[in-house]
């Protein structure tokens, strides 16, 4: 992968791959953006033009803060600040932390859920004085599909268990024509989408199948994100599956059609090395 880290900025992306097609309802506001990277002023305004104020459930206005020293308390934890004070630590030009706020704008609901699972999570460490590196197996999940995650949208149950069961190339060749109208992969996690910018063979998402039904496949992008917020937020806040790494499923993303000008060849599909078997087809337990 490219180092892209304080790379130069590049407003056009958007348009340069359909895995950024969830972002798009935000294009017009980065179209302002063209004369180089945005500053943490730049980010406070696309905040401030959210129709509704994104809160933490604690109750505090998401806004932008310049990155702080290492933390010494509990209350300066990068994952507690936010709760408590609304304050998210940014760097500038800075692709990570740039998508950071881009999928916080797109995703408020599910965001503010993963930010207080976090809190609590790291809140219980401090009172029991454990250590405070060692994170739960819901803890890590979640890290895992904040950084990493996408949501698969599909309204055919028999599609999500090939998925399910890492049969790859059914799905993406044998099934091809019928992806369209049944099944969406939605981006969510912000250091995927910095990978996105310089995709290669290895791109792998950590992903939450969520079955709805054939009338989602006619919204626009804004109303099945808001869709998705909602039902992600919930389920992630119930937590009566999703409680560990193993919960999510792997999905080797440049296997969709359109997000790889190679996988027009069902050859492509042949390199199990990217398109693993499932573990039970490895001959492991």
């Amino acid at each position: 992968m490219a180092k892209l880290i304080n790379s130069a900025w590049d407003p056009q992306f958007i348009f340069r791959s359909p895995m950024f097609e969830p972002l798009l309802p935000l294009a017009h506001k980065l179209a302002d953006f063209t004369y180089g990277w945005p500053s943490l002023h730049d980010y406070q305004i696309l905040l401030a033009q959210h129709p509704e104020p994104i809160l933490t459930h604690h109750g505090a206005p998401l806004r932008i803060a310049v990155q702080g020293p290492r933390p010494r308390c509990l209350e300066e934890q990068y994952a507690s600040r936010i709760y408590l004070t609304g304050e998210i630590q940014t760097r500038v030009a800075n692709w990570h932390d740039f998508f950071q706020l881009l999928t916080w704008l797109t995703f408020p609901k599910t965001k503010a859920a993963i930010n207080a699972i976090h809190h609590q999570a790291a809140t219980g460490r401090f009172a029991a004085a454990t250590e405070s590196g060692r994170r739960s197996p819901v803890e890590n999940m979640l890290s895992l599909f904040d950084e990493g995650g996408a949501i698969v949208a599909c309204s055919d149950a028999g599609l999500l268990q090939m998925i399910r069961d890492f049969d790859w190339k059914n799905l993406f060749w044998q099934h091809r024509a019928g992806l369209t109208g049944k099944m969406d992969c939605i981006i969510f996690g912000h250091a995927l989408y910095e990978k996105a910018l310089a995709p290669y063979i290895g791109m792998t998402a950590n992903s939450v199948l969520l079955p709805v039904d054939p009338g989602f496949f006619y919204k626009l992008m804004d109303e099945k994100i808001r869709i998705i917020d909602d039902q992600l937020s919930t389920l992630f806040i119930n937590g009566t599956h999703y409680q560990s790494p193993q919960a999510l499923s792997p999905l080797p993303i440049l296997g969709i059609p359109g997000w790889d000008m190679h996988n027009v060849h069902e050859s492509y599909y042949d390199n199990t090395a990217y398109f693993r078997p499932g573990r039970a087809k490895r001959g492991s337990p």
